[in-house]
Formats: C-alpha cells, sequence, structure tokens
C-alpha cells in the first residue's frame, strides 16, 4: 500500500509533489494500485473509485458548478449568496472576508481581509497578498469562521479544499466559495505540503482497528408537569456535575435553564458507560425525587427547543474519515428510529451531518443523533454502535451523503429512501470482527428500522427506565450496577 497524488498536471500539483517524496503523482488512474490511499488533487474525470481516497470524485464534482454548490450548501443550513427569489448568485456586502484552507476537516490557517464588496464573477482559487495570516483560534470569530468551512467541506462529501467566507455587518457568515484544488503558493504550499506530510506519517502508525479508547456522552432531557407545560430544569439541578443544566438560557439570561443534562463517567467499554447513564439517571431521580414531573428525550420534546445525544471519543484521532463514518453507520440508523416529525423540525440547524464538537482535552464529540434515552435498549444499542462505529471507522468506507439528494432526504427524515441504503449499512457492520460481542445489543435497532417503529416523544423516559418510584438516597454503587444489568 502506498500514497498517490492523483492530480490532472496542475502546477501546484507539482510543487506539492517536489515536498511529498513518500508518495507518488501521476494523472493516469492506470499508474493507481488497488491497495493505495488516493489524494485526488481536483482530478474527478476518472470513475474508479478506491477503498480510502481523499476527495472522492463525486465530492470533486459537488464543486464544479458554483451554483449548483452554493444551493447544495444551502439547503443543508448553510448560509450563500443566493437570491431565494431568482435563485441565483448575488453580491452581497461584507465587512471582512476569510480565507481558510482545510485538510482532513482540520483548519490548517486562517487568511482574513477587510473588504465590502464581493464579485463572484470569477472562482475563488487562491489567497491574495492583501489577506493576512491568523490563528484559527485568533479570536471567538475566526473560530466560529474555521467551524464553518469545515462544515462546508464535509457538507460537499470533500475532504480538504480552500473555503472563501464572508462575514457581514450583523456578523452572519456566507459560503462564498470553496474548492477543491487551491493554487497553491508561498504560505499555502507550505500549510499543505506539512498537513500531507503528517497525515501520512499518521496513517503510518493508526492501526486497523482501535483497541483502547474512551467513550462518553452527554444527554438532554427536558421536564413536563401534570399540565403538559415545561418545567425549568434548573428548578431542581445545578449547572454543574454528573446531572446538570445545558449552558443555554432562556433569552440568554444566565438563570432559566430549561434543558437538563446527564453527564456519565467515560468508559474504555460501551457497556461500563451505560452502567454509569443509569447512574446519572438515578441522581436525577434522586435530586427531582417526586411524582408529577415527566422527563422528556428525542429532538423536540417542545417547540423551539432541540435535544441531543451527544457521543464523545477520547484516544482516537478525530478525522475526516471517523466523521464520514459515524454520519453512514451511526445517524443513518438512528435518524431510522427517531420520530420523524421533531428529527425534521431540529435539523439541519441541529444535529446536522458531520456536527463535531472538538473538546479541551483533546477528544471530540459527536453531535448529531438526537438524545437517545427514550428507553434503556436503545441507549445501550446506540452506546454499542457508537463504540463499534469508533473502533473499526478505517475498515468502513461507504458514504452515500456525496450525493445532495441523499443529504435532503436525511435532513426530511425520509425513512422510506433510507431502508435500503440501511440494508447495506447493517450489512456491513454485521461483518466487522467484534460485531458479535454486541449483536443481542445492538439487534433493537435492527428490529425497529424493518418493523418501521420509531421511539415515543411524549413518553416519559422514567417508565421506560423503571425509575419511576423513589429512589433512595444511600443507594450504592453495587446495587446501581445491578439495577443497571436487570435493564438488559
Amino acid at each position: 500500500m502506498g500514497f498517490t497524488l492523483l492530480h490532472s498536471g496542475q502546477p501546484s500539483a507539482k510543487r506539492l509533489l517536489k515536498r511529498l517524496e513518500m508518495c507518488k503523482g501521476t494523472d493516469s488512474i492506470q499508474q493507481v494500485a488497488n491497495d493505495d490511499i488516493v489524494i485526488r488533487w481536483g482530478n474527478f474525470q476518472f470513475e474508479r473509485e478506491f477503498h480510502l481516497e481523499l476527495n472522492p470524485r463525486l465530492a470533486i464534482a459537488n464543486t464544479q458548478n458554483r451554483l449548483h454548490m452554493l444551493r447544495m450548501l444551502q439547503r443543508s443550513g448553510i448560509r450563500c449568496p443566493i437570491d431565494s427569489d431568482s435563485n441565483t448568485l448575488k453580491n452581497p456586502t461584507m465587512v471582512r472576508q476569510y480565507r481558510v484552507p482545510i485538510f482532513d476537516l482540520k483548519p490548517l490557517t486562517c487568511f482574513r481581509s477587510d473588504g465590502k464588496d464581493i464579485w463572484l464573477n470569477k472562482r475563488i482559487t487562491q489567497v491574495q497578498d492583501s489577506f493576512q495570516e491568523v490563528s484559527p483560534d485568533h479570536d471567538a470569530v475566526t473560530a466560529k469562521v474555521c467551524l464553518y468551512a469545515a462544515r462546508a467541506i464535509h457538507t460537499l462529501g470533500l475532504d480538504f479544499g480552500l473555503v472563501s467566507i464572508g462575514t457581514n455587518a450583523r456578523g452572519w457568515m456566507y459560503v462564498l466559495d470553496v474548492t477543491p484544488n487551491p493554487i497553491l503558493k508561498g504560505r499555502m504550499l507550505d500549510v499543505f505540503s506539512k498537513a500531507i506530510r503528517s497525515y501520512i506519517a499518521d496513517d503510518a502508525q493508526a492501526p486497523n482497528a482501535y483497541q483502547s479508547f474512551l467513550i462518553g456522552t452527554d444527554l438532554e432531557f427536558m421536564l413536563r408537569n401534570q399540565q403538559g407545560k415545561m418545567v425549568l430544569a434548573s428548578k431542581y439541578f445545578p449547572r454543574k456535575g454528573i446531572v446538570g443544566c445545558d449552558a443555554r438560557s432562556i433569552q440568554r439570561d444566565g438563570k432559566r435553564y430549561p434543558l437538563a443534562e446527564l453527564r456519565p463517567a467515560p468508559e474504555k467499554k460501551p457497556l461500563d458507560l451505560f452502567e454509569n447513564l443509569y447512574h446519572a439517571m438515578m441522581e436525577a431521580k434522586r435530586l427531582i425525587n417526586r411524582k408529577g414531573v415527566a422527563w422528556l428525550a428525542g429532538s423536540m420534546p417542545f417547540h423551539g427547543y432541540p435535544i441531543g445525544g451527544h457521543i464523545h471519543f477520547s484516544g482516537i484521532p478525530f478525522s475526516s474519515q471517523i466523521a464520514k463514518a459515524l454520519d453512514t453507520y451511526l445517524a443513518i440508523p438512528v435518524m431510522l428510529i427517531e420520530d420523524p416529525q421533531s428529527s425534521t423540525r431540529r435539523r439541519p440547524r441541529y444535529g446536522f451531518l458531520g456536527d463535531i464538537r472538538h473538546k479541551d482535552h483533546g477528544g471530540f464529540e459527536y453531535r448529531t443523533p438526537g438524545s437517545w434515552i427514550v428507553n434503556p435498549d436503545i441507549a445501550k444499542a446506540v452506546i454499542c454502535l457508537a463504540y463499534l462505529v469508533a473502533q473499526y471507522h478505517r475498515q468502513l468506507a461507504y458514504n452515500p451523503f456525496v450525493d445532495a439528494d441523499v443529504q435532503q432526504a436525511f435532513y426530511a427524515s425520509n425513512k422510506l429512501y433510507f431502508r435500503p441504503i440501511f440494508e447495506r449499512v447493517w450489512s456491513e457492520l454485521s461483518q466487522l470482527p467484534n460485531f458479535g460481542d454486541y449483536k443481542q445489543q445492538l439487534q433493537i435497532i435492527a428490529d425497529m428500522v424493518r418493523q418501521e417503529e420509531c421511539w415515543n416523544e411524549s413518553e416519559d423516559i422514567k417508565r421506560n427506565w423503571r425509575i419511576s418510584s423513589a429512589v433512595p438516597t444511600s443507594i450504592t454503587n453495587a446495587n446501581r450496577k445491578s439495577l443497571a444489568r436487570r435493564l438488559g
């Protein structure tokens, strides 16, 4: 196995190859070995697909027509300069422009320039001398711009490219252009060559399957009284701790917090994480410990309040490959058992495809699924599935979301559209070496999808978790584990 830069004879590709002695370059598909890792530098002429390739052919094709590309981004919740009435490009007035080079879904650096008028008659393929380089975390706005750039790259099915973003006087970000093969000179050549060299070096050290990593979660839920009204989580829960309140407050007043959050300790094994989750549920019950308050999970228990089931990973390097695998092999099965009405209201603003947040400790969280604690069997299945996908993500290469129609079917919760896709996904998952270890826990997902069932978001989840009755404050860890096992 080697690395091949598949190009179309661009001068930038040739300059890049001079710095990549460990990578061969070619403009002919005949020179690419079957087991090569292929980096496509703008070459999408050949229909041959590879098990692992950065910037797949169909993803590059998504960028060739600018209007088509921006429509695809806009339909996925990303602001773009498109006139909705005439469905044509418009030239917006911006107060600042950014150029963000991305590789493996990571910002390499950031260039910015103050400028008002933007003319979109030409594609933006390079960074002009008038732009000043700043770090991706230079300030809060720059950090948001870099996240938006990575989201645009992922939405198009790409792994790398140059994203051009403008911000207006209100602070709104607009994606102006995306190019999968930017012109490389000076600093741009430096950052891309360094990134590819690091990628190749890291790949040589990466295991085929990760045997030791931490998996964790934070899960949001809401409270409802007997009159059907929302109860503030901050009425019962502190801000911090194993059970607390999400940081979103009503009208940002810093006082009224509507969302409760479970934060079980992470573990190396999925079933141990499930036991910790049950521990957190019992602690939540202890803090409320009164009748008449229902707990609601899912996607949007109350209108205007989207919630999620975020899954944390630590000890596995973040990459575009794991982001794509989580979308295909985790988000699709979970979407197929979600309530379609509330999940459609939640997305794409919240829980969009590739919704990733990087953590200070070096790990990351995947935020696309809704809050899957509706019942313990589903919770256990989702944790086990997330664990398997993370462990074997290097073997899971199917990515249907490179097609704009598939993305829209996901955001519309079109389950009929996804059922044949699910069967391919589940078949590939069932062939993983450790699938049998969790087959019993995972079966509920396959059964619900094939029986066309979805979870019930109006149901008090305490009943499913068998914690409707009062919980003694003196419950021991051993008792918690015993109770958690009985839920299985």
